[in-house]
C-alpha cells in the first residue's frame, strides 16, 4: 500500500506517540512508524525530544531509518549522530545515495567517521571519502555519484545493456551521459531517444552535444541559478579536465535554495541557521551573541553622538521628539535597498557589473520617497509645533538621511560580493547599526549648523 502523509493528523499522531514511549508500548510504536512515510517520521521527530528521538530511531529498518536520517535538520541529525554506534550508522549509510552518505559522515568526528568507513561496502566507502575532498557548499560536494553512463562508440542496443546492468545504482533516471575514452563528457542521451532510435546506431549519432555540465568547484548557489535558468532536473558534474565525476539532481538543488535561504534569513536576523530546532541554549546563544554586541557598540557610539550634542538639544529641546523618526526612517529604507541588492546577487539578477545602474535607480528611487516623506514631516511639525524653522531643516535632515542610508544599504552588499563575504551579512545589525550611528551624526550635525546660521 503507497505512504502517503497527506491524510495523516499530525497533532494527534505525535500525541498518541509520546503517550506510547513513555509507557515503553515499543511494539504499537513499530506498528503505527510502519505505515508512514520517511519524511513524516522525520517532521514527528524533530517535535518530541532527544531521548525519544533516540528510542524510536532503533526501531526502524536500516533502510527506512537512512531516508529519515536525510530528511531531519541538521541539529536533530547531530544529536542523533551523537547517541547511535558506529555500527548502526554505517548500516544506513550503505543504503544512502552517496551524496547523503558523505554529508552523515562530514558530521561524525574524525574517529567516529573511520570507524564507520571501516563498515561501509568498499566500494560505497571509496565515493563518499572522494566526496568528502569537495567543500560542502560546492558542486562537487552537493553531486551524487550514481548516475548512468554510455560510451560514445557504443551503439543503442549496447547502451541498453549496460543502462539495464547499471540501473540498479540510480533511483531516478532522466538520462544517460556519454563519455569518450579518457572519460570526458561529450553528451547525453534521453531515454525517449535510446528507445525510438533503431538498435545499430551510435550514440555519438544520437546524443545531444550541447549537455550544460557543472564545475566541480562552482559554489553551490550558483548551482542553483544554474538549474533555475535552464530549467533543468539533472545536470552532470564535470573535472577541470572536462572528465564526468558525478551528478546533481533537482532534490539536490532544492534543499540548497533551501539551506540558502535559512542562511540569509538568519544573517538578516543574526541568529544562527539551525536554531529553530537547536536544543541547546549555549549554541542559540553563541550564534546570537557576537551581533547583539555588535548593535550594543554601535548604541553606545550613538549615546556618546547624543552627549557631544546635548547642548544642541539644550537649545532645541523639540529636537529629542523626532529623534525615533530620524533612525527609523533611516534604518528601514537601509534595510529595503540592502535587502533587494541581497536577494538580486543570490538570484544572479543583479551582477556586480550593473553597479553603477543600481546606485543610480536606488538614489531616484529613494530621492522620491524621502521628499514625500520630507513632505509629511514639515507638515505634521508646522502644525503641531508651529515652527516652520525647524520644520524645513527636519525635513532637509530626513532627506539626507534617508538617501544615505538607501545608498549605502545597497552598495555594502556589493562591496561584500566583490571580497568574497557573504552579502546577507550587511543586511542585518551591521546596516541597523551603522544606519543609528550615522542617522543621529547627520540630524544633530546638521541641526547645530542651522542653529547658529538659521534657527
Amino acid at each position: 500500500m503507497p505512504k502517503s502523509g497527506s491524510k495523516i493528523n499530525f497533532e494527534e499522531v505525535l500525541d498518541d506517540l509520546t503517550t506510547l514511549l513513555d509507557k515503553d508500548q515499543l511494539d504499537f510504536v513499530r506498528n503505527i512508524l510502519t505505515d508512514m512515510h520517511p519524511a513524516d517520521i522525520s517532521d514527528l521527530m524533530e517535535h518530541i525530544s532527544p531521548e525519544a528521538r533516540t528510542k524510536i530511531f532503533r526501531l526502524l529498518s536500516p533502510e527506512v531509518a537512512s531516508e529519515v536520517l536525510v530528511e531531519l535538520g541538521d541539529a536533530p541529525k547531530e544529536d542523533l549522530l551523537d547517541e547511535l554506534g558506529a555500527d548502526q550508522i554505517a548500516k544506513m549509510v550503505n543504503e544512502m545515495d552517496s551524496d547523503d552518505a558523505a554529508a552523515v559522515v562530514a558530521e561524525l568526528s574524525e574517529e567516529k567517521a573511520t570507524r564507520v568507513l571501516e563498515g561501509v561496502e568498499a566500494e560505497n566507502s571509496e565515493d563518499i571519502q572522494e566526496l568528502l575532498h569537495y567543500p560542502e557548499d560546492t558542486a562537487g560536494g552537493i553531486m551524487a555519484k550514481e548516475y548512468l553512463v554510455v560510451r560514445a562508440d557504443d551503439t543503442v542496443a549496447e547502451a541498453t545493456d549496460e543502462l539495464r546492468r547499471q540501473h540498479e545504482n540510480v533511483d531516478q533516471v532522466f538520462n544517460c551521459y556519454v563519455v569518450d575514452k579518457e572519460n570526458r563528457l561529450v553528451g547525453a542521451v534521453s531515454l525517449k531517444d535510446l528507445l525510438l532510435n533503431p538498435a545499430d546506431k551510435l550514440m555519438s549519432e544520437i546524443m545531444d552535444r550541447e549537455v550544460i555540465s557543472i564545475p566541480s568547484d562552482l559554489d553551490q548557489e550558483k548551482v542553483a541559478n544554474i538549474f533555475q535558468k535552464y530549467d533543468l532536473v539533472a545536470a552532470p558534474v564535470v573535472d577541470a579536465n572536462h572528465r564526468l565525476i558525478g551528478r546533481i539532481t533537482i532534490d539536490d538543488i532544492l534543499d540548497v535554495i533551501d539551506e540558502e535561504t535559512d542562511e540569509d534569513l538568519a544573517h538578516i536576523a543574526g541568529t544562527g541557521e539551525e536554531e529553530i530546532l537547536e536544543e541547546s541554549i549555549f549554541k542559540i546563544s553563541r550564534a546570537r551573541l557576537p551581533w547583539l554586541i555588535l548593535s550594543f557598540v554601535g548604541e553606545i557610539v550613538s549615546a556618546f553622538i547624543l552627549e557631544h550634542f546635548s547642548s544642541t538639544i539644550n537649545q532645541v529641546v523639540v529636537s529629542a521628539f523626532f529623534i525615533p523618526i530620524v533612525m527609523a526612517m533611516g534604518g528601514s529604507s537601509g534595510q529595503q535597498s540592502s535587502i533587494i541588492v541581497v536577494r538580486g546577487l543570490a538570484t544572479g539578477e543583479i551582477h556586480l557589473k550593473d553597479t553603477r545602474r543600481r546606485l543610480w535607480r536606488e538614489f531616484r528611487s529613494s530621492l522620491l520617497n524621502a521628499i514625500v516623506i520630507a513632505a509629511l514631516i514639515f507638515s505634521v511639525v508646522s502644525l503641531w509645533q508651529h515652527t516652520p524653522d525647524f520644520a524645513g531643516v527636519l525635513s532637509g535632515t530626513l532627506i539626507v538621511v534617508i538617501l544615505n542610508a538607501s545608498l549605502f544599504g545597497a552598495i555594502i552588499p556589493i562591496i561584500f560580493k566583490k571580497i568574497n563575504v557573504d552579502p546577507a551579512l550587511a543586511t542585518g545589525p551591521f546596516v541597523a547599526t551603522f544606519n543609528d550611528v550615522f542617522g543621529l551624526l547627520i540630524y544633530f550635525s546638521l541641526l547645530t549648523f542651522s542653529f547658529h546660521y538659521f534657527l
